[in-house]
């Protein structure tokens, strides 16, 4: 155990944000041996932000602020016309074994085939970006539909929607699909944190009935875990505080244009 701890923190001293850390500390006393006490403070208000994001429980209680309406807990998941997985899970990759590589969102495959397996819908849609495929532009679901067929996993009916630049395309696509297909209900599948922005553009793009259901639930699962504060900060609050704030803007970005 000590030296399992001792290797975090080693490796926590070799990374960047670190030495930018320190490098900031040490302006502060230099600043302040010098007489510069404007400098001085300059460099303790950048300190204090990156002290305030990477080393407090903060990312995590903004990020389950947004994933707390989503949290499974005694939720009981409706029968519904289809599942629709939101894009954003991987990125296309011709280096591997598998000819694409998931991301951090790579939970939302897992629960949508989940949902598939349970019986819940009869038709799984599956949107996504564009990426170059042979000369035309194709949605990088292909990829993922490739392995769930070779898997012979419960996918019921697939559907691909057409490469979508955003989450709005995607609801526009799927309000399509469910004016034609004559679908009351659909189960949308997304990370926590960008539910809410996905069900309000489902909705407001003509979908009768969205029920929402999470995958990847940083905030919340860390904030059930014991919350440490630390001196250094930690690159992966960083990255927690930069799902927050792209959600934040995109909501009222969304809200703006009326897409949600």
């Amino acid at each position: 155990m000590i030296a399992a701890n001792l290797a975090v923190r080693v490796e926590q001293m070799l990374q960047p944000l670190t030495w930018v850390f320190l490098g900031l500390a040490v302006l502060v006393i230099r600043s302040l041996w010098l007489g510069r006490p404007r400098t001085a403070g300059t460099c303790l208000a950048l300190l204090g932000v990156l002290w305030g994001i990477g080393s407090t429980p903060l990312t995590e209680w903004l990020l389950e602020r947004l994933e707390r309406p989503y949290v499974a807990g005694s939720r009981q998941v409706p029968m519904g016309d289809a599942v629709v997985m939101l894009g954003g899970t991987h990125d296309h990759s011709p280096s591997t074994v598998l000819p694409f590589n998931l991301g951090s969102s790579g939970d939302r495959p897992l629960v949508a085939l989940e949902l598939m397996r349970q019986g819940r819908a009869p038709n799984l849609v599956l949107g996504g970006a564009s990426v170059p495929w042979f000369g035309r532009q194709i949605n990088d679901a292909e990829f993922l539909d490739v392995w769930i067929r070779g898997w012979r996993l419960p996918a019921g009916r697939t559907i691909l929607l057409a490469p979508s630049a955003n989450t709005h395309d995607e609801a526009v696509q799927v309000a399509t699909l469910a004016r034609s297909n004559g679908w009351r209900r659909v189960l949308v599948v997304s990370s926590g944190f960008h539910l809410r922005r996905g069900e309000a553009a489902l909705r407001k793009a003509g979908v009768p009935d969205v029920y929402a259901v999470g995958a990847e639930f940083n905030g919340s699962d860390r904030m059930r875990a014991e919350l440490q504060w630390s001196v250094l900060p930690d690159v992966e609050r960083f990255r927690f505080f930069s799902q927050w704030v792209h959600e934040q803007l995109g909501y009222w970005y969304y809200r703006w244009k009326g897409w949600a």
